[in-house]
């Protein structure tokens, strides 16, 4: 499960509180903003605040069907640096055409911003340990990428005269 204490990082660089809360383990669920678990969807109606969803390796968006426009927020999160299921996840996810707040969490740290911006996710929160004002910068380590992707729709290979 994220660390829901830890600042959340943005794509221009500015640093705001996280307001979601998990179920606990009673399955009480809190008043305000809510992440639900694939397990947790039945209480999706009853959610008072913002819904976000927390996506993990074992529920990959290729195998389930999730209500993506019921929720403003999902987390994705990064079980270790060699796993890379969740670059996968992200763009899949901005495929079937969900638009909120995709938000990394887990294994994550300045060097792999980049590449998570590219591949659809638009807030970050840093491995705990990391500082959250030392990463930032990593969101703009490639100003003109090559490849097209998620966030770069049209590819930058053009060779000047």
């Amino acid at each position: 499960m994220p660390n829901l204490e830890l600042p959340v990082l943005l794509l221009d660089g500015s640093v705001v509180a996280n307001t979601y809360q998990l179920i606990d383990e009673s399955g009480a669920l809190p008043s305000g903003d809510v992440v639900l678990t694939a397990e947790q969807l039945d209480h999706l109606p009853h959610v008072t605040g913002k819904k976000a969803l927390l996506i993990t390796v074992d529920t990959s968006p290729e195998d389930h069907e999730f209500p993506l426009d019921k929720f403003d927020t999902i987390f994705v999160e990064f079980a270790g640096f060699n796993d890379g299921r969740g670059y996968s996840f992200a763009a899949l996810l901005r495929r079937q055409g969900f638009t909120g707040d995709l938000r990394a969490v887990g294994d994550i740290f300045k060097d792999v911003l980049n590449y998570l911006k590219r591949s659809g996710f638009n807030s970050f929160v840093i491995k705990e340990g990391k500082d959250v004002a030392e990463a930032a910068p990593g969101l703009d380590d490639f100003k003109q990428p090559y490849q097209a992707s998620t966030a770069v729709e049209q590819a930058n290979y053009q060779v000047g005269s």
